[in-house]
């Protein structure tokens, strides 16, 4: 269903009608233009699920009735849309978001996956609460207040916690339960490749363990923080990212950045979380590059030679978060899991706050090059987020690694794992 409400810039009074398609989520993030004057209106859409309303909040706009509009902004919470500049006419553009989705998906059951892993992704934020006192506890697994907790979300029968092995287990369930398994279904269908983390080689990731743990900032229980503080992070940003989200679910090459974009987020809405989970996986990558150094030169320290004066793990740390990202190749298996999408030129530019964003067409302009700044590149708003989900996703891949060797050292620490 499509909805149409009229809001007046406060600023220079022109009409910009908001063409919605109404979805199944009970609120979302609106985040639209003037056209006239550039002035954010962005503010809130409530949709009555069980009994029907719906409702909306500007800033810097007030709603009118029925005025004759200025311009036209095609809004869905759920979907990419098309710009204000590509929609000004809704007889020009009569299909809905809804359909033009419909159209795109990869595949029959696709559109129904996505719907599963938004709904997912949402319960986990309304459990946060529960979710992460688990967390907030787990350093310590033999508090008995974790333990407390954990009967609270999972069932004895499936969750016995019998000893520490076993209560990771439980408190890695809310990792898998929240976020793994909504948005990297995929990378739980093969489970085994996980658990043959645990058959490498015994001598070599026991060093790895102990190397870890001896360079501050590293050890699994630091990065492990780090993942949880990504964890919660990500809630607060996921529902401006629920359209580029879709695209995962597209067909490849169907979605034109040009001429479509998203009316849940801005680059300021993304940006900062862009930043932290490209910083945060950078730190944690650091695991998946030794693994492959273990699986394929069967020595946790040697890296790939992909440049010559870096060898060791110690030369990786030494490396800035660009330079370490070279190390996340398609050609070795633990790396080549994350499935992320790298543009370190792009970060960079923030970082040196070499970066405008223009609001009407998403479109990100930034200086790649700080010692030339007459070249340019550009990005639109939906490939950015696209590359911030996907650099979450990927730390969600190393979020596995990190529980599998955490349960290593366990059991070198002498933890035996019970029969069920």
């Amino acid at each position: 269903m499509v909805h149409n409400c009229f809001i007046k810039c406060q600023v220079c009074g022109k009409i910009t009608r908001i063409r919605l398609q109404v979805g199944w989520l009970p609120e979302h993030p609106i985040v639209v233009t003037c056209g006239e004057c550039g002035t954010s209106l962005s503010g809130k859409v409530t949709i009555g699920q069980e009994q029907p309303g719906l409702g909306f909040a500007f800033d810097n706009a007030d709603i009118v009735i029925d005025e004759n509009a200025d311009y036209m902004v095609e809004c869905s919470g759920e979907f990419p849309v098309m710009k204000q500049g590509a929609a000004k006419d809704p007889l020009e553009n009569p299909i809905t978001p809804f359909i033009r989705i419909m159209n795109r998906m990869d595949s029959n059951d696709a559109y129904e996956e996505f719907c599963k892993s938004v709904a997912a992704v949402m319960k986990t934020k309304q459990q946060w609460g529960f979710y992460k006192r688990i967390l907030d506890l787990s350093g310590d697994l033999n508090n008995k207040y974790l333990l407390q907790e954990i009967r609270k979300m999972f069932d004895e029968k499936v969750m016995p916690c019998r000893n520490e092995l076993e209560i990771l287990r439980a408190v890695h369930m809310v990792e898998i339960q929240g976020f793994i398994g909504p948005l990297r279904p995929d990378f739980l269908k093969n489970l085994t490749f996980s658990s043959d983390i645990l058959k490498l080689n015994m001598d070599q990731t026991r060093q790895l363990i102990s190397f870890l743990n001896s360079n501050p900032g590293y050890s699994l229980r630091e990065l492990q923080a780090l993942i949880y503080k990504m964890l919660a992070e990500f809630l607060e940003v996921f529902q401006a990212l629920i359209p580029v989200l879709a695209v995962q679910y597209y067909k490849d090459g169907s979605v034109d950045y040009e001429s479509e974009g998203t009316t849940t987020s801005n680059f300021d809405t993304v940006k900062q979380y862009y930043l932290d989970v490209y910083e945060a996986l950078g730190n944690l990558l650091i695991v998946p590059v030794a693994l492959n150094n273990i699986k394929y030169r069967g020595d946790y320290n040697k890296l790939n030679p992909i440049e010559a004066r870096n060898n060791t793990l110690s030369d990786f740390i030494s490396l800035t978060k660009a330079n370490r990202y070279k190390y996340c190749i398609d050609a070795e298996i633990y790396t080549d899991k994350l499935k992320v999408i790298i543009n370190s030129k792009l970060r960079n530019a923030i970082g040196h706050n070499d970066v405008e964003y223009d609001p009407a067409s998403q479109k990100i302009t930034y200086i790649p090059n700080p010692r030339d700044r007459s070249r340019k590149e550009e990005e639109y708003l939906l490939e950015f987020e696209n590359e911030a989900l996907r650099l979450f996703q990927g730390l969600l891949v190393t979020a596995e690694y990190v529980y599998r060797l955490r349960q290593l050292e366990l059991m070198i620490n002498g933890c035996v794992p019970l029969k069920p």
